[in-house]
């Protein structure tokens, strides 16, 4: 049981056919980490968490205190999930969305993007085909990052986009700002409401835990190809 020198943080894994695990933090949300096994991702889970804890506004955790890893769900699921694919609903997502946590997890991800703005509006547009991250361009990166956030809006019954920005920076500022106008007019009523798509459960909690690991995994994949300042 925690006491006084331990901190909890409940989390759920989703297990792949094969056994690949991904670890999702349920009270830190977007924060997660991957393994071949169970075992292997709740070792690399603390590290993730570490690193997420000291974003802004993240709850400190004094050093004399303990990180106690709390497995609250644990789902198997067709997904490939060693292929970077999930599907996974917690009961946690089914959570009604307060005030304070959608103003919370708002700004989380508004630093998230900022610090990798910085960098890229800096950047010449024609460098992005040459920068690279893995086998991916810099362009590839960052123009995924904002599709993937536009096409999670719709698994909440979002109009898909009208018209898409020429440019790469026009594409990632448009997301980033119709995620904040969606989340900021979400009606009371509608902050659990789930959505039954293409087979798979969505309510906007798992939408904004989605996005946050979204722009925390591609983001830093993108800074990686960015030159350092």
């Amino acid at each position: 049981m925690p006491n006084d020198s331990t901190v909890s943080f409940p989390v759920g894994l989703e297990e792949g056919p094969r056994g690949a695990t991904r670890v999702h933090s349920l009270s830190v949300p977007g924060c997660v980490a991957e393994g071949a096994t169970r075992d292997e991702a709740l070792a690399a889970f603390p590290i993730a968490l570490a690193e997420w804890l000291e974003l802004p506004g993240m709850a400190a955790v004094n050093e004399d205190q303990e990180l106690e890893i709390a497995v609250d769900e644990w789902i198997r699921t067709d997904a490939n999930v060693a292929a970077g694919e999930s599907d996974v609903t917690f009961d946690a997502d089914l959570r009604p969305l307060t005030d304070a946590e959608i103003d919370a997890q708002l700004r989380t991800l508004g630093d998230l993007r900022g610090r990798l703005l910085r960098p890229l509006r800096r950047t010449p547009d024609a460098r992005l085909d040459e920068l690279h991250s893995g086998e991916w361009t810099l362009r590839r990166v960052t123009e995924e990052l904002a599709r993937a956030q536009w096409w999670l809006l719709t698994r909440l019954g979002a109009s898909p986009l009208a018209e898409v920005p020429e440019r790469t920076i026009g594409r990632l500022d448009t997301a980033m700002a119709l995620v904040v106008q969606h989340f900021t007019a979400l009606p009371a009523g509608e902050r659990a409401r789930v959505l039954e798509l293409d087979g798979e459960s969505w309510t906007p909690r798992k939408v904004l835990r989605r996005l946050l690991w979204l722009e925390w995994s591609l983001g830093r994949s993108a800074l990686r190809a960015l030159p350092p300042e």
